[in-house]
């Protein structure tokens, strides 16, 4: 009698590590699913707002370079990534409103198990590549 006791208590024990294994690995698995959701959400109000940064940097100093730099320190504090600034930033008699500027900005999420799946053959490595790479592109004026 006593041994069969024994042995349902290790049942038990292999079905507690098991159902925590497996909650731990769901855990992980959604810890990285809200980081790339994060990450492509605030990648579009990053370059928004560096594009606003720097049209506001051209209409103080009126000076392109000087935008551009503010709008690419504004997405390095933010940790993103300026992958592109276009403009057409002049000086004008006609007033600042003429300004245009068009931000290009990338943002990698921290993940614990995605960044791994990169590397999957079929089609399926490029396309969470592409998904934990997410890019935004913004234009202000």
């Amino acid at each position: 009698m006593g041994i069969s006791r024994w042995r349902r208590q290790d049942g038990f024990v292999r079905g507690v590590v098991f159902y925590a294994a497996v909650l731990v690995i769901v855990g992980v698995l959604v810890l990285d699913a809200v980081s790339v959701v994060h990450a492509s959400m605030g990648v579009r109000q990053d370059a928004s707002d560096a594009a606003d940064q720097a049209l506001s940097t051209f209409v103080q100093t009126e000076s392109p370079d000087m935008a551009m730099q503010s709008a690419s320190t504004f997405l390095k504090i933010h940790s993103s990534i300026l992958l592109k600034a276009d403009s057409t930033l002049q000086r004008s008699t006609e007033g600042p409103s003429q300004a245009t500027v068009t931000i290009t900005a990338a943002k990698t999420p921290h993940t614990y198990v995605f960044h791994y799946f990169q590397k999957l053959p079929w089609g399926i490595g490029p396309w969470f590549h592409h998904l934990l790479n997410p890019r935004s592109t913004q234009t202000n004026s």
